[in-house]
C-alpha cells in the first residue's frame, strides 16, 4: 500500500491542468533571464539555475522531440525551426516557480500547448517523467488541433508516453485498475468524457491519480489491441475535425461509441 501511496502523491504532482490553460510568457527579455537555443527549443532560465542542468534539459528535450514524434509518426508542415521553436522557462527554484508562473502551486511543470511552451523548475524528483509528459501534450496537440478532446483522452496519450519511455508507473499500476473493473468501480467512459481540469481540481489526490491510471489504460488498450496503424487513424480522423466518438466509428470496425469502446476495454483488462 506504501507503494501505491507514492504513486499517487507523484501522479498529482503532474500538471493536471495543463491541456486546458494558457500561461503569460513575457519571459524572453526579462533581465533575471538567460537563454540557450537548441534545434527545436529556446531556454529562457534563470540566471542562478545552474549551466550543467539547462544543458541537460537542453539534450532532453531534443532526445524526446525525436522519440514523441516517431512514436507518433508525424509528418509536419511547420518545423520547430528558428522563431516556430518550442520555450522553456526555467524558474530559479519552487518559490520562483509559484510566483512568476501561473502554474498550479503543486505541480513540478506546466505547459501551454497552444503557444509551445513548458514552465518549470530545477531540482524536483522525477523531472524527466514530467518533462515527457508536458512535451507529448504539444506535440500531439499540434497535430491533432486545438479543438475539442476528452481531457482523459489528451492526459491519457501523455501518460502513455511518459509510461512507455520513463516512468512505468502506471503499467505496474493496472492490477489495481483491474480489480476496480472486476467490482465495477472504475469511471464509466461517459462520465469520464465529461471531466474538466476544473472538475479534477476539487477531486481528492486518489481519485485524480485514478482518473490518470483509467486514462492511461484505454489509450493503453487501443495501442496494444488495434495497434499503431489503428491508432494513427484515429489521430488523422482527429486532425480532419472529427468528434472522438465520430472518430471511433469512423476507424473502428465494431465500436460505433463509447459504450462499446468501453465494453472491449473491460474484457481486454478482465481477460
Amino acid at each position: 500500500m506504501k507503494i501505491l501511496e507514492k504513486v499517487i502523491a507523484f501522479s498529482v504532482f503532474l500538471s493536471v491542468f495543463s491541456p486546458c490553460k494558457v500561461f503569460p510568457g513575457a519571459y524572453d527579455k526579462d533581465k533575471d533571464f538567460k537563454q540557450m537555443r537548441s534545434s527545436h527549443f529556446v531556454i529562457n532560465y534563470h540566471k542562478d539555475v545552474e549551466y550543467s542542468h539547462v544543458n541537460k534539459i537542453k539534450n532532453t528535450a531534443e532526445k524526446y522531440y525525436r522519440i514523441i514524434t516517431q512514436e507518433f509518426n508525424l509528418i509536419r508542415k511547420d518545423f520547430w525551426s528558428w522563431e516556430n521553436r518550442a520555450k522553456i522557462f526555467i524558474a530559479k527554484d519552487k518559490n520562483d516557480y509559484n510566483s512568476r508562473f501561473e502554474c498550479p502551486s503543486w505541480s513540478g511543470a506546466c505547459v501551454d500547448y497552444i503557444n509551445k511552451k513548458i514552465y518549470t523548475f530545477p531540482n524536483h524528483q522525477q523531472f524527466e517523467a514530467i518533462f515527457v509528459h508536458e512535451l507529448t501534450h504539444i506535440i500531439f496537440r499540434e497535430y491533432v488541433g486545438m479543438g475539442h478532446l476528452p481531457l482523459w483522452f489528451d492526459e491519457g496519450t501523455a501518460c502513455y508516453v511518459e509510461d512507455k519511455y520513463v516512468s512505468k508507473k502506471y503499467k505496474n499500476s493496472l492490477f489495481f485498475l483491474k480489480k476496480k473493473i472486476k467490482n465495477n468501480e472504475y469511471i464509466k467512459l461517459t462520465d469520464l468524457s465529461n471531466i474538466t481540469g476544473e472538475i479534477l481540481k476539487n477531486w481528492p489526490n486518489e481519485d485524480v491519480w485514478f482518473f490518470y491510471l483509467e486514462s492511461y489504460s484505454i489509450v493503453n488498450f487501443i495501442k496494444t489491441k488495434y495497434g499503431n496503424r489503428k491508432f494513427y487513424d484515429l489521430k488523422q480522423a482527429l486532425k480532419q475535425g472529427y468528434s472522438f466518438e465520430e472518430a471511433l466509428e469512423k476507424k473502428f470496425y465494431g465500436i460505433k461509441d463509447l459504450d462499446d469502446l468501453e465494453k472491449a476495454w473491460k474484457n481486454f483488462y478482465l481477460k
